[in-house]
């Protein structure tokens, strides 16, 4: 792993592995807030290397590795800035972003700011604000101030993800009960978090115009909605849509494999 400078207390934790087959595309991930490479890096990056495509993967700011400054606010025009930045540092060739729920909006962001791509994936991206959106947004916060990440994680999950996860979660949950432990105030997700629910969802999606491949969970009982989703599609210029019915909001987690197939296909559209 290697680290991009942003400053003297500040970087990015990335990885960037080039295509070997001579027509391969750069698979760039971009995480969700709560999240981190390793979400890429465990199945659909090195099935996607294997394929002969390349693929850059990287921390946000305040995530695991990549370093922060304490007085610098951890909010979307700095992630999206921070983007542009690792893609114009790296040079990838044939670049295709992907991203995973907030992530697929810093795609499009970076997209309208006039970064150049061949494609774009939006993984459970596309939504409109709600107050139940809202309501979770900052739940999160407040869940993290109370017991951390695993707190999170055990009050949120059973809405998020699909049945097959929320089955093999289960037991281990409520079975071996941990101690909650809450999140430090400096830390960089609780940065990134408090940021994440002033985020404005607001987007024209009709100006993305490149292919944009829209995957969508419906067992998000949270941020799916169906007749949102379909508006917000039909404005894409050139969309491609592929719907999971058995998974939720985490598909690279849930579904890698139907994910690395999906990926392949759009790879051989750009």
């Amino acid at each position: 792993m290697s680290m991009l400078e942003l400053g003297p207390n500040d970087g990015l934790y990335f990885d960037h592995k080039a295509p070997t087959d001579p027509d391969g595309k750069t698979f760039i991930f971009v995480n969700p807030i709560t999240g981190d490479c390793s979400l890429w890096d465990s199945m659909i990056a090195p099935a996607l290397r294997e394929a002969g495509h390349g693929t850059l993967i990287y921390n946000f700011r305040g995530q695991a590795n990549s370093p922060f400054s304490a007085d610098i606010d951890l909010d979307d025009s700095l992630i999206v800035d921070d983007l542009i930045a690792l893609i114009e540092a790296e040079n990838p060739v044939r670049p295709v972003v992907v991203g995973l729920s907030i992530g697929g909006l810093y795609g499009a962001r970076a997209v309208e700011r006039g970064l150049s791509l061949n494609g774009l994936v939006l993984i459970n991206t596309l939504r409109v604000m709600s107050p139940r959106i809202d309501w979770m947004n900052r739940l999160c916060l407040r869940l993290m101030q109370q017991g951390g990440m695993t707190l999170l994680r055990d009050c949120i999950s059973h809405v998020v993800v699909g049945q097959t996860v929320q089955a093999a979660m289960i037991e281990d949950i409520f079975d071996n009960p941990p101690a909650y432990e809450p999140l430090d105030e400096d830390a960089g997700f609780m940065n990134l978090v408090t940021h994440m629910g002033q985020t404005s969802w607001e987007m024209d999606y009709s100006g993305l115009n490149l292919p944009v491949l829209v995957t969508t969970g419906y067992q998000d009982r949270v941020f799916y909605n169906p007749a949102d989703v379909d508006q917000l599609f039909d404005t894409l210029p050139q969309g491609y849509r592929l719907d999971m019915p058995h998974a939720g909001h985490m598909i690279p987690a849930e579904r890698p494999q139907e994910l690395i197939m999906a990926l392949l296909g759009f790879a051989r559209l750009v």
